[in-house]
């Protein structure tokens, strides 16, 4: 098992269908003695999910709690063919990581060829830094069209525990999409997708697959928190944004 000190993917009560608080997530995180965790509600679009003023007030809540460091986000969902998502624009200052995903009550799976553009208009997107849960049957997809232009757009794409064991038939198509993307040399996030606090940092069957396939470590973006900050940071990010630190400078 590799050293991962880093969580990409987590949702807290706040996505309507997961069951811990932020801060119950980020004792799990220290007690697993992870370095970061990002917090991803669900976007608004998806019944049961937080309004866009949730993701603005994001900046009350601090950047590093109990030694784990906080990114705020959304996996924002992809809502037609040509990639258009519910990210919250008027907000977008507030949100310091984005993925986009396919999920069925936001978009109905189509033709191969749909599903595909849906996913490349999201890779498109600036503002989206990775693609979450590519391997999931639900969606015929393209998958060597999609992981070159996720090359070319210099999008990550994440492979997801959570699917191995929530989305039916998923391990051979994550099994290729790991292989062809150290292939490309796509680095690879790799995301629990925790509902429940107690998987947060847990990556069993997605490390099992990176080993069988002897997948570089250069190319796993939770080895090194500063892997993810830095790919942040070059995007423009604000990153660790906290009210109480900007009140502080200003006496």
């Amino acid at each position: 098992m590799k050293n991962y000190v880093l969580d990409a993917h987590t949702h807290t009560i706040a996505s309507g269908h997961a069951y811990n608080t932020i801060l119950e997530l980020i004792d799990a995180a220290a007690k697993k003695n992870l370095e970061m965790i990002c917090v991803t509600e669900h976007g608004p679009a998806l019944p049961g999910s937080p309004t866009p003023l949730f993701f603005a007030n994001y900046r009350v809540i601090p950047g590093k709690i109990n030694n784990v460091k906080l990114l705020k986000g959304i996996e924002s969902n992809i809502m037609d063919v040509d990639g258009n998502t519910d990210i919250p624009m008027e907000f977008i200052t507030s949100l310091e990581i984005i993925s986009a995903s396919l999920h069925t009550p936001t978009f109905k799976p189509q033709s191969k060829m749909e599903n595909t553009s849906a996913v490349l208009g999201a890779i498109a997107n600036p503002h989206v830094d990775f693609i979450c849960h590519l391997g999931n049957p639900t969606y015929e997809l393209d998958y060597e069209v999609i992981l070159q232009d996720a090359k070319k757009h210099n999008t990550l794409i994440e492979i997801n525990n959570g699917s191995f064991f929530i989305r039916k038939g998923s391990k051979p198509n994550c099994e290729w999409i790991a292989n062809r993307c150290k292939e490309l040399e796509i680095p690879i996030i790799i995301g629990s997708d925790t509902h429940f606090a107690s998987d947060i940092g847990d990556f069993p069957y997605v490390d099992k697959v990176l080993e069988a396939i002897d997948f570089p470590d250069e190319l796993i973006i939770n080895l090194e928190t500063q892997r993810l900050i830095s790919y942040l940071e070059n995007k423009g990010r604000i990153l660790f944004a906290d009210v109480r630190e900007t009140a502080r400078e200003l006496f």
